[in-house]
């Protein structure tokens, strides 16, 4: 039974949660689909939810209070957004007409919009109400139409995200200032110089208090704290510590949370802190805007009278807002293009919308309006920034600057905090100066003359440079995201690098990535430099190599092995780009398989180690296995046990690459000097070497004796000996190869009550082979009676046993060479040899079997391949299964093992 609180029922209120959360990020998902604004969605989703038309989600009562709530954390977090996102500095540094454009698209719509209320009668502070949430302007939406069209380096575009800075805090301010004034007992100059002074009071005083004490704060919290997660909260609390002390000054609490943001911004924690935050965000703001939905009325907002203001308050926002326009004169950018920009109302608009209807200024018709006029702005101005810059882009294109020689300073400096073009570098410098540009953005802010080459080029077709390559890692390495944003922001990356440009994109529109920087990063690299920086690491290294930087990049944007080869072609030189690759593919080898147990068997990590071939290698492929994705403890350890292994191998070049001979050598010589019988001598010179670096002299030298001379056909040989732990045998059994052998041989085992614990396969050239068989039995196995019983079972047709209760899983990543198969299910009488028969009626080649049981369940593994020594296609393997479960009608016989 679900506890309640007081009046609350909670089981009710956590429903409307859910369906909250859910219908927001619908909402949201669909909205994106359609290139809308995904707060328009939410809106939507709201009206949908809330009393105008189905009634899901109360807006009165315990209910809709709990829902108002969490609404109101939401907007103390966007703001808390809004201000970490600002830069002062470059407040400072926006520019006269930004500045212009900002102050006038401030002061026209709040002087036309109060006005216009007048004018309509509504009261004074109804009409300076509306008149101030018509300053609101949302950049963001602009700024999205702009990137789409790689125009973000524009003239135009800088201006208007030059005046949006301006206009959040100009904006903020009259928010403030109007809401202590209108909800007071009468407006008038003097309440409005107090309200105005305190308002600046507080934004100074708070302002120089939070810049000049959270940054430290927040550093020695950090430098104290054990857990990550107490810097964020830390950071969090600070914001609802400056939203009370807001309230309590009766100033709107969202300027303090604002405040906040711009001191917790300055601190060289920001991104950790954003990134954290911004997971909560994502759950919280949503809730805001659905609440504007949930508060409307359709049906006030359908009257005629309520339309009609709408309808002029909206020309009025636009006029305003179009108005702004002349703070750009004497620039060379478009004025209409501007004036659009600035159209949209977006977030501050709907808080201004909010807090009027909770404060009683607004009545549900002028709520619904406001909201009219907030959704028109916002849904109109994205086709009208396309038309507008599709006319100015079908306009004949001005002549570009000839190209000039480059100076002897450069193309850039940096001067004076401004990274400054000299001269006119010629389009073939595009990347370069980019990449270049790119780096310096953390130390200084691209010039105006800089940004206006890279928007006049923005058009021109890129291609790659493999010698930018090693720029692009120092980029990778640096993890700035204003590198990479700068790179997105000129088109660049798009053009010279689409598949990384893709990947960012895919990342933005992922719903389930809370975290709004993270478009920008690269998930692999960042933990490879975590792994690669944080004091104690594994590596020994200060710095990964090169190309192991670029295999966790290729590893983070391409989604196929083609793509990886692709990309790393393009960006490396032959050899460079295959050792990428196989950087990748040799990590995912080290993680293959890590659940079992065998996968650490010598044979495979010999065959792991060859195919690795160096130390350094093997290093990187670690490291980058490592880096992949999260892994648990116990497989992180099983991970580093197997680069243990490998490493060990590596040590010792006789086991291992070209040198893997000289130890089989040793081995071979070691037993023939254990024999006398010349053909038993000889049939050593021929001896696999995979068998030889297997085993021991003493054993390799009872084989041969075993094996000599050669068995005729039908004739089996069989020693048995004892394991040095009891009940414990090796059958060693020897004879000419046939079809289905293993599973005739299993077959004979089995049916003697014997439980096969492992299997080693060796053949010659000749046809002999060599099949060694671990086995557990109270009793000593009879070698003669096997034999016997062998021999009379290769004259009888090979049996077929389905086990349908079995399953197969083959793994190519695995191995360098072979498939691995696993073999799960009930454990019984007969299993070894229904699979071994299967992989005869397959034709598939085994190479070496690993049998085991746990708990009444098999759990055993072969590496196998198929007759012509290759992995099995997908093909083979469904043949392999449906000849297990007896659904393949065809029984193919195959020949045993050749290596």
């Amino acid at each position: 039974m679900l506890a309640t609180s007081g009046s609350v029922d909670l089981g009710r209120l956590l429903l409307d949660l859910l369906i909250v959360l859910a219908a927001a990020k619908l909402a949201a998902e669909i909205a994106e689909r359609l290139f809308v604004a995904a707060v328009l969605g939410e809106i939507a989703a709201g009206i949908l939810l809330g009393p105008s038309v189905f009634g899901l989600i109360e807006t009165g009562g315990d209910r809709g209070v709990s829902i108002a709530l969490l609404a109101e954390i939401g907007v103390l977090l966007l703001l808390l957004s809004v201000g970490m996102e600002m830069d002062l500095a470059e407040l400072v540094k926006v520019g006269r007409a930004s500045l212009l454009v900002a102050v006038v698209g401030v002061a026209a719509p709040f002087a036309a919009g109060t006005a216009t209320g007048l004018a309509f009668g509504e009261s004074t502070d109804t009409s300076i109400f509306f008149g101030a949430a018509l300053t609101a302007t949302s950049v963001g939406i602009t700024a999205r139409v702009f990137g789409d069209l790689r125009a973000l380096a524009s003239i135009e575009a800088r201006i208007v995200l030059g005046a949006a800075v301006a206009d959040d805090v100009l904006g903020l301010v009259i928010l403030t200032v109007v809401v202590k004034a209108v909800t007071g007992a009468e407006v008038g100059v003097g309440v409005v110089a107090v309200t105005l002074g305190s308002a600046l009071a507080f934004l100074m005083g708070t302002g120089v208090v939070g810049l000049v004490v959270v940054p430290p704060v927040l550093r020695a919290i950090d430098r104290l704290s054990k857990s990550s997660a107490t810097l964020p909260i830390a950071a969090l609390a600070l914001t609802l510590a400056f939203a009370a002390l807001a309230d309590a000054s009766s100033l709107a609490f969202i300027i303090g949370a604002f405040v906040a943001g711009l001191a917790i911004g300055r601190s060289e924690h920001r991104e950790h802190i954003a990134r954290d935050l911004a997971s909560v965000g994502n759950v919280f703001i949503p809730i805001f805007f659905l609440q504007i939905g949930l508060n409307a009325d359709i049906a006030a907002m359908a009257k005629p009278s309520v339309l009609t203001f709408a309808a002029v308050m909206s020309a009025v926002a636009v006029g305003g807002k179009l108005l702004s326009a002349v703070g750009a004169i004497g620039t060379r950018a478009d004025k209409l293009l501007l004036g659009i920009g600035m159209i949209p109302r977006g977030e501050v608009g709907l808080i201004f919308a909010s807090i009027g209807l909770t404060s009683g200024v607004l009545d549900a018709d002028l709520y619904g309006a406001l909201l009219l006029v907030v959704l028109l702005t916002t849904i109109a101005t994205p086709p009208l920034l396309r038309l507008r810059l599709g006319a100015t882009e079908a306009r004949p294109a001005k002549e570009l600057d000839t190209p000039t020689e480059e100076p002897p300073q450069g193309w850039i400096t940096i001067e004076a905090g401004v990274i400054e073009l000299h001269g006119t570098p010629p389009s073939a410098a595009i990347v370069h100066l980019a990449l270049t540009t790119a780096k310096m953005a953390t130390l200084a802010t691209p010039g105006e003359s800089l940004l206006n080459w890279f928007s006049a080029r923005r058009h021109d077709s890129l291609s790659w440079n493999p010698d930018e390559t090693p720029t692009l890692v120092d980029l990778l390495r640096s993890d700035e995201v204003r590198a990479w944003r700068f790179l997105e922001v000129t088109g660049v990356l798009e053009r010279a690098l689409p598949e990384v440009a893709a990947a960012m994109a895919r990342r933005r529109a992922d719903m389930s990535d809370l975290d709004p920087l993270s478009a920008l990063r690269f998930p692999t690299v960042d933990r490879l430099h975590e792994l690669t920086s944080t004091e104690g690491s594994i590596s020994d290294r200060d710095d990964p190599h090169d190309s192991l930087v670029l295999a966790a990049m290729v590893h983070d944007v391409c989604r196929a092995p083609d793509e990886a080869l692709f990309l790393a072609s393009r960006l490396c030189r032959e050899s460079d780009a295959l050792l990428v690759v196989s950087l990748i593919s040799d990590a995912n080898l080290f993680r293959a398989g890590l659940r079992e147990p065998p996968a650490f068997e010598n044979t495979e990590i010999f065959q792991l180690a060859t195919h690795l071939a160096g130390a350094d290698h093997a290093h990187d492929a670690y490291m980058l296995a490592l880096t992949l994705g999260d892994l648990p403890k116990h497989h992180r350890d099983a991970l580093e046990q197997r680069y243990a292994l490998v490493c060990e191998a590596l040590d010792h070049p006789e086991l291992t690459g070209t040198n893997a001979t000289n130890l089989a050598g040793i081995r071979r010589v070691a037993a023939q000097r254990l024999l006398t019988d010349e053909a038993a001598i000889e049939r050593l010179r021929v001896a696999p070497a995979s068998y030889l670096l297997t085993h021991e002299p003493e054993e390799i030298a009872r084989h041969a004796e075993l094996v000599e001379p050669l068995p005729r056909a039908g004739v089996v040989r069989v020693a048995v000996s004892a394991q040095p732990m009891p009940d414990y045998w090796k059958v060693d059994i020897a004879c000419r190869d046939a079809d289905g052998l293993l599973a005739r041989l299993t077959d004979v085992l089995t049916a003697h009550g014997f439980d096969i614990t492992s299997a080693d396969i060796a053949t010659w050239p000749d046809g002999a082979v060599l099949d060694s068989f671990s086995v557990r039995s109270e009793a000593q196995p009879d070698a003669n009676e096997l034999a016997t019983s062998m021999e009379a079972r290769l004259r009888k047709p090979l049996r077929a046993t389905p086990k349908p209760q079995l399953e197969l899983t083959f793994d190519n990543a695995a191995l360098p060479w072979h498939t691995s198969c696993i073999v799960n299910g009930r454990d019984e009488q007969g299993v070894l040899q229904a699979v071994s028969a299967a992989f005869a009626a397959t034709k598939v080649v085994v190479h070496s079997a690993r049998i085991g049981s746990l708990n009444g369940n098999v759990s055993d593994r072969f590496t196998v391949t198929d007759r012509l020594g290759r992995k099995l296609d997908l093909a083979a393997m469904n043949r392999t299964r449906a000849a297990l479960n007896g659904t393949d009608k065809t029984f193919t016989r195959t020949k045993h093992a050749r290596n």
